[in-house]
């Protein structure tokens, strides 16, 4: 079964026991779990590190506290080398094959590559969040829903279709993805303030465009009782969704992180 943009759908009669609403509804309920599968892992893999850092950069830490934010570091399978390498490896992987696996395979085990997906970033979100305060983790996590829950809106609702602004933002992507590899080397401030407000516009936008096509989609499938397809779109929404979702808070955290 393939999935297609179809404007206006939403108003053909759906089978009983299906709807364009229950669909919806599974998108936004596997996306919440991918998120705290994602963030509960970073937090508590983080956790033993962070204690002890804070202790150290709080004041004059002691010998103590010194050795132990050694061990926590030593210790910590976020800051191994050969795991971070092999999970960002399969991470990369599974992003691009993550929808075929999930439009071919049985449901099960797309639901559990699925989970795996966002087990493997929660993984390297661990990492990347040892680099920030909790306070500025926390306000880059509110705005991101509230940006995300704007932008979805908005998609749901629109009558303009979006799916016209689909190659603009892929290309406004690729050009955000080549201006950070450029930066890596020149490390300029401007450019990376530039790029993390840029990445913001990127997905916010990409939110709105994904809403929108699971939503025609989610029509199109309900239109036809297919209940297994439905199950499909369900974790492909999600997973489109998650990845909205992630980078707009990690450009968000950014930002936050260098008001001062």
């Amino acid at each position: 079964m393939g999935f297609f943009s179809n404007a206006g759908v939403e108003s053909r009669p759906f089978p009983i026991g299906l709807s364009m609403n229950d669909i919806m509804r599974q998108v936004y309920l596997w996306l919440m779990a991918g998120l705290l599968v994602a963030f509960g892992i970073a937090f508590i893999l983080g956790a033993p590190v962070r204690e002890p850092l804070n202790a150290v950069l709080s004041g004059e830490p002691t010998a103590a506290q010194i050795a132990q934010l050694e061990l926590a570091i030593t210790t910590s399978p976020l800051l191994n080398p050969v795991l971070s390498i092999g999970a960002l490896i399969a991470y990369v992987i599974l992003a691009f094959a993550l929808q075929p696996i999930i439009m071919r395979a049985n449901l099960t085990v797309g639901t559990i590559f699925y989970l795996l997906f966002t087990a493997l970033f929660g993984y390297m979100l661990g990492g990347i969040l040892l680099a920030y305060q909790i306070s500025d983790i926390t306000a880059a996590l509110i705005a991101t829903a509230g940006m995300f829950g704007v932008m979805s809106f908005l998609g749901y609702t629109t009558k303009i279709d979006l799916s016209r602004f689909g190659s603009i933002l892929l290309m406004a992507l690729i050009g955000l993805i080549i201006a950070s590899i450029v930066n890596i080397f020149l490390r300029s401030p401007a450019i990376t303030w530039i790029i993390s407000y840029a990445g913001v516009l990127i997905f916010a936008g990409m939110t709105a465009y994904d809403t929108q096509w699971i939503k025609n989609n989610a029509g199109a499938v309900a239109a036809t009782g297919d209940q297994t397809g439905a199950q499909r779109l369900a974790l492909i929404g999600a997973f489109h969704l998650f990845l909205d979702f992630v980078n707009l808070f990690l450009f968000l955290l950014r930002i936050f992180a260098n008001r001062e």
